[in-house]
């Protein structure tokens, strides 16, 4: 476990502390990559894994509750002051991912979601002040809210239910960059799981598989087939050389350099070898068939 905090006198157990924990082939992976990681604050650690083919950079974040006072505003404006300056120094080439409990509630009517790239149509509640600050922050650092992207029952969406009025609310996220958006296979919550760390949120479950997009192929140029037979016929080969000759004679002007007669005379070359001696796949075929 990779942990960063405050000091146990200045430790409050509902404000401070966020940490990543790695299985044993995680740890493997991060110690091989140098044992990356940063402490940011007690509300953001980053590590680093050096993976292939692609890097992932890891934030584990706590964000201030829905500010109601103007400490409170100032604790948010730092929060996202630390993040946006710990993503700043993240690679571009990076699959970045965020995980944790934001204390945001994102939501709107479709209309309103529509004009939205980091929200998904699969919200759950009334967009709040910290809803709608994350997801302005998503917009501008083109990062997408994976959570909102999937649809689940409304228990498998839900993380946390306000002790007051006992309603449930998703304020835990899965945030990644968003040219990895795809790579995000699914964002639920399980609720047994969370039982035995006495934490009243639930456990939230992201799968990833690494979706690199595939090289778009050159256009390909047709493969002219050539009639072995048609080259027999003195006829055609006649004809394919008068053909050729009288084309090469029209570029042999001094006009145009060696390389651009070389390059007139195969296009000449390959026309005249078309239109004299290219494969006529429909007779070919039918000759097949006439022999079974």
């Amino acid at each position: 476990m990779i942990y960063s905090g405050v000091q146990s006198d200045n430790k409050t157990r509902k404000a401070h502390g966020v940490a990543i924990c790695l299985d044993p082939i995680a740890t493997k992976v991060w110690k091989d990559s140098g044992s990356e990681w940063e402490a940011v604050s007690e509300r953001i650690i980053k590590i680093r894994l050096k993976c292939t083919p692609i890097d992932i950079t890891v934030l584990s974040v706590y964000s201030p509750v829905n500010p109601s006072a103007k400490q409170m505003a100032n604790d948010a404006d730092k929060f996202y002051s630390d993040l946006q300056d710990t993503i700043n120094n993240v690679s571009t080439n990076d699959m970045l991912i965020i995980m944790g409990d934001l204390n945001a509630r994102v939501g709107g009517n479709q209309q309103q979601l529509a004009s939205i790239n980091s929200v998904g149509p699969f919200t759950v509640d009334v967009e709040n002040e910290n809803g709608a600050r994350l997801v302005e922050w998503c917009e501008i650092n083109n990062i997408v809210v994976s959570n909102t992207f999937f649809q689940h029952k409304l228990l498998h969406q839900t993380s946390w239910m306000h002790p007051g009025n006992k309603i449930w609310h998703m304020i835990d996220y899965t945030l990644v960059n968003k040219k990895f958006r795809s790579s995000v296979e699914d964002v639920r919550m399980y609720r047994r799981a969370s039982g035995g760390i006495e934490t009243d949120h639930h456990l939230m479950r992201t799968k990833i598989k690494i979706h690199l997009k595939s090289r778009r192929k050159g256009v390909l140029q047709k493969k002219t087939s050539i009639d072995a037979v048609k080259l027999k016929d003195e006829k055609l080969v006649e004809a394919f050389q008068k053909g050729l000759r009288e084309r090469v004679d029209d570029a042999n002007v001094d006009t145009i350099s060696i390389d651009e007669k070389y390059e007139m005379f195969v296009s000449h070359l390959k026309e005249k070898a078309r239109e004299h001696f290219i494969l006529d796949k429909k007779v070919n075929r039918k000759k097949r068939m006439a022999y079974r």
